[in-house]
């Protein structure tokens, strides 16, 4: 038994050597995703969790962050006994914004200079298509009864809101028809465990290692034809929108919509991306939305006009979500907003400045 010890210490050893070395870096270690089922329908982080949040085997981007007391990513705790104005935030990883320190996301800033006297708070999770936003935007009507909301529509939403092109579990999607299907997820008790090793998340999380794996694994499928694709994504534009009035509650005068362009493509060739197949489908969106009285914030010549001036909106080369300016400039952008200033009359100049 002495030799048996002895030679799996032996063995253990580099591995713990291992362990101990990555325990010493900043890894991302990220809250769990609460468990989505009929009986928990809408997905959200453990609450009132601290965590850290870490990208590439570099590190080259580390943060410190919350989940607040309803499980999402916000500095200040939701209170659904307040009776203030209330303007509901509602996106993916945008709106999650992981990428950037605490109260420095675009509804945190809104939230902070309203100083008290009205609320911006944000339902987003990485990863969420349009389909997810009318979950979002239905739970926020039931547990907040907000006065108005704002939706951050970025690239990748119209299309992946089909089952028919994401399947992730934890989302709710359009079928066919149109109606809303949930995927359920849990958290398996291997995963669980899994976790608290901080060499396994360095190659899960900062490496990535699972979508690599992923893309390997799964067959290729051919893509649709472009045509085909715009078809699909026009179809979750009007899924989305006929939807969208039962599940806020709202009227469209209480609804804004920030467009995100396709950055950086944009930068480099502004008309090729207003030709392709986001920039048609954009333009699709905005042109349903406005139709039906909703109001539509197209971000592409504000970020176009500081990114001209030379400032940097995106995290860096790896990572193209907002960073701190980028957030500044959004949160500019929807101050000035119709929806926000009769959501917040008299509280905030549309004129705003940020910090």
């Amino acid at each position: 038994m002495k030799r048996f010890f002895a030679n799996l210490a032996v063995m253990l050893l580099p591995f713990l050597l291992v362990e101990g070395a990555f325990r010493l870096l900043p890894v991302a270690y990220l809250p769990r995703i609460q468990p989505v089922s009929e009986t928990s329908p809408v997905a959200r982080f453990e609450p009132n969790v601290e965590y850290r949040y870490s990208r590439d085997w570099n590190f080259s981007v580390v943060t410190h962050k919350r989940t607040n007391n309803f499980g999402f990513i916000h500095s200040a705790d939701y209170r659904p006994e307040e009776r203030s104005p209330l303007l509901a935030v509602i996106g993916d990883s945008l709106v999650e914004a992981n990428q950037v320190e605490p109260g420095q996301n675009f509804a945190e800033r809104l939230n902070a200079a309203l100083g008290g006297r009205g609320r911006v708070y944000s339902l987003g999770i990485s990863g969420a298509p349009l389909s997810q936003y009318l979950v979002y935007a239905e739970f926020a009507r039931d547990a907040f009864r907000p006065s108005a909301m704002a939706f951050v529509v970025a690239p990748n939403d119209f299309e992946e809101s089909l089952l028919k092109y994401k399947t992730e579990p934890r989302f709710h999607y359009f079928a066919e028809d149109g109606s809303l299907k949930r995927l359920d997820y849990e958290l398996s008790t291997a995963k669980q465990v899994l976790r608290h090793s901080a060499a396994l998340r360095y190659i899960m999380q900062n490496l990535e290692a699972w979508h690599r794996v992923e893309a390997l694994v799964k067959r290729p499928v051919a893509a649709p034809a472009s045509e085909a694709r715009l078809a699909d994504a026009r179809r979750a534009v009007e899924f989305f929108l006929d939807q969208l009035p039962q599940k806020t509650g709202l009227r469209p005068q209480a609804i804004v919509f920030l467009l995100d362009p396709l950055r950086p493509a944009l930068y480099a060739d502004p008309e090729r991306v207003e030709n392709g197949l986001y920039g048609r489908t954009a333009r699709y969106f905005a042109e349903q939305a406005t139709a039906r009285g909703y109001e539509v914030v197209d971000l592409a010549p504000a970020f176009l006009e500081r990114h001209a001036r030379g400032e940097a909106l995106e995290v860096g080369p790896t990572d193209s979500h907002w960073n701190a300016r980028g957030h500044d400039l959004v949160a500019v952008e929807l101050a000035r907003s119709s929806v926000f200033g009769r959501t917040f009359p008299l509280l905030l100049s549309t004129t705003w400045n940020t910090q």
